[in-house]
């Protein structure tokens, strides 16, 4: 086979893998590398969506009646502004401000849009009245692939 035929068997076999994966294929390694450095505030709202929906199939897989579900762009998105919002960066700074939700609720900023992303979906909650479990279910994703060795 010349080198051309083996390049043009290599990019058809790559074409073949990202079109079964999909673009998402792309978005994960920097995802996971950003979470291993505990840079909570630059993952993009691709990668966590990426991140939410793999978490929802290893549920799925796990226990098949549950019908985990990944977030949608638009609350991936809201979870972005709410983090940058909060000048959120790490995992660190990210329990500090659940601990200020806790004591402070009226401190955090952007609680009525990050609601409002989650309005009707199980993780749904009142931003006028925040609890620490209302970000904790929210954060939850991120917060155990931390605790689960990404650091």
């Amino acid at each position: 086979m010349s080198g051309r035929s083996k390049l043009c068997a290599w990019a058809m076999v790559g074409a073949l893998f990202v079109g079964t994966a999909g673009c998402d294929v792309f978005v994960l390694p920097s995802a996971l590398s950003k979470l291993a450095n505990s840079a909570l505030g630059d993952l993009t709202a691709d990668e966590i969506r990426v991140l939410t929906q793999i978490a929802a199939d290893v549920i799925n897989s796990q226990q098949p009646g549950l019908s985990a579900s990944g977030l949608t762009q638009g609350q991936s998105q809201a979870i972005v502004d709410f983090l940058d919002a909060n000048n959120v960066g790490t995992f660190e700074e990210l329990q500090m401000l659940i601990d200020q939700a806790q004591g402070n609720p009226s401190s955090i900023q952007g609680l009525a849009a990050l609601a409002a992303a989650f309005a009707g979906s199980d993780q749904s909650f009142d931003p006028d009245n925040p609890t620490e479990e209302d970000l904790e279910n929210i954060f939850n994703f991120m917060q155990q692939n931390q605790q689960g060795g990404g650091n």
